[in-house]
Parts: structure tokens; sequence; C-alpha cells
């Protein structure tokens, strides 16, 4: 077994790796405001507004849906010992508050609210991208998933995104997603 093979250690760092990881993140950025395009496509008042929301809503739904399935099946999995686990879930929750509102109250913008818009997103584009806020996508948990801030090998809060919360000490066969980690095995007991 490779040292990147054994539970508690990940893969090593790469700088192709790095442009990779930034270009996923910028996808599960559209992802994240998959809902609000959604919400967006029904208070529009707008055919082209409504059009354009509808669109960017199922891209950003399926590219998700795509991208979990890949990770799946075309990079190598690892395992990791968890040592305990935290919910996000909350944080969710006031993202949708605080970001998604603002957005949903007018019904025809002008030109000036869609620059407005626009600049919003870029700059939330680049915050995703170089944070963690990739672990705050209400598109995820529309699709079943939690994300979970996992403790394994020296690792502080490393995100987990799951279907089934592991129990501490179980060991989670895992893949890396743009910086966070897919369950893509069942959790078991170390032993």
């Amino acid at each position: 077994m490779s040292e990147a093979n054994q539970p508690g250690q990940g893969p090593r760092y790469s700088g192709r790796a790095e442009v990779t990881r930034a270009a996923a993140r910028a996808r599960l950025f559209l992802s994240s405001y998959a809902p609000l395009f959604g919400i967006l496509a029904i208070r529009f008042d707008g055919l082209a507004l409504r059009l354009v929301c509808a669109a960017l809503f199922a891209w950003g739904v399926l590219d998700t849906i795509w991208i979990t399935r890949r990770a799946r099946t075309h990079l190598q999995p690892y395992e990791i010992m968890v040592a305990g686990t935290e919910d996000t879930g909350g944080e969710v929750g006031g993202y949708l508050a605080s970001y998604l509102l603002p957005f949903v109250t007018i019904s025809t913008p002008g030109w000036r609210d869609l620059l407005g818009y626009s600049l919003f997103l870029l700059v939330g584009l680049v915050i995703y991208v170089r944070s963690n806020l990739v672990r705050v996508n209400p598109t995820l948990y529309l699709l079943g998933y939690r994300v979970l801030a996992v403790r394994y090998g020296g690792h502080k809060n490393q995100y987990l995104v799951t279907r089934i919360a592991p129990e501490d000490g179980g060991v989670v066969e895992v893949v890396d997603v743009a910086g966070v980690l897919l369950a893509v095995g069942g959790a078991h007991a170390d032993g």
C-alpha cells in the first residue's frame, strides 16, 4: 500500500491539481447558485431572463451530478479514519438568507440591477474559488448529500460530502474534489 493510500493520508500537492481544483470550484460555484437561478426563472417577468435563469439552474444541477459521478469513477480513492465530525448545514441556511434573498426581490430588473447582480456573482466566484465556501452548496443538500467538517490524521475541518455521516473512528473511502472530500465507499469500523 503506498503512503498516499494509508488511512489518514491524502494525496500529495501538485500545481496541475491546483489549477484543476480552481476550475472545479468555479463549476461548484455555479452549482451553489443553481437554486437561486431556479427561483429567478420563476420570479423574473421577461422571457429571455427566465430562459437564461432556467438554463443556469439546469446546468448547475446537472453539472453537480456529473461532477460527483465522474469523481467516483475517475479519481483514485483513499481511506481516512475519522476522528470527529461536525455538521455544517447551519452555514447553508445563513448563506441562503444573506446572499440569495436580495436577488429575489425585483421581478423586472433593469440593466443596472443585472450589472450589479453580475458584479456580485463575479466577486462571489473569486471568494468561492479562493476560500472554503465550497462547503456551502445548497444543491448538494437538494441532491441528498450532507457536508460535514471532519478531523482525521492531523487535519482539522476538512470537508466531507457524504450521504451518510461516518462515526468517530470509522474509516471512509474518499476522493478529493476541489479540495473537498467526497465519500465514495461506505464507512466501516477500524479493525
